[in-house]
């Protein structure tokens, strides 16, 4: 065998070697996490701002004694209407994101005399103010309820957020 054509051969064999752990190495960097198109990418895209935490607002509900099953039907629809009924001033459009509701079947024996529940779910408190405060819809339901309710009980929270500057 030639010296010369078995330096060749050796060339040649390295050559090829290098080209294939090359390409290895560069395809398990594209499939990887590390894989830098998948980086710029992501730097590149435009994200969305981080979601801020909606306004959770929990309505619990004693009826006074005596209330007839059909009252209690009607004043629990109105309760569950109020995601239609009421409207944003400026969007003309519902604001309340979902009214969920029901009546209690806890077996803990804690409710004092609470029978009805419901939670609304509002983009934010300024949103939930004007629910509350403001809300044409909701002042008259306010007023209707407040008739045959002997007890009517709200908390508030936001989602994840378990500091209250009110209590600093």
């Amino acid at each position: 065998m030639n010296p010369f054509s078995a330096a060749m051969m050796f060339k040649r064999a390295t050559g090829t070697f290098v080209f294939v752990l090359i390409f290895i190495s560069l395809s398990a960097l594209f499939t990887s996490s590390l894989n830098p198109t998948l980086w710029l990418s992501q730097a590149l895209s435009s994200r969305p701002p981080p979601a801020e935490p909606r306004t959770t607002h929990i309505v619990l509900f004693q009826f006074k004694h005596g209330t007839d099953s059909v009252t209690i039907k009607e004043i629990t629809s109105k309760m569950l209407g109020l995601r239609k009924a009421c409207v944003h001033p400026v969007s003309q459009k519902s604001y309340i994101l979902s009214i969920a509701g029901g009546t209690d079947i806890s077996i803990e024996d804690s409710q004092n005399g609470i029978t009805h529940a419901f939670i609304l779910q509002f983009h934010n408190n300024e949103d939930r103010d004007y629910y509350v405060d403001e809300d044409p819809a909701h002042q008259e339901f306010k007023t209707a309820a407040g008739a045959v309710l002997e007890k009517a009980q709200v908390i508030d929270f936001r989602d994840g957020i378990f500091t209250n500057p009110h209590f600093s």
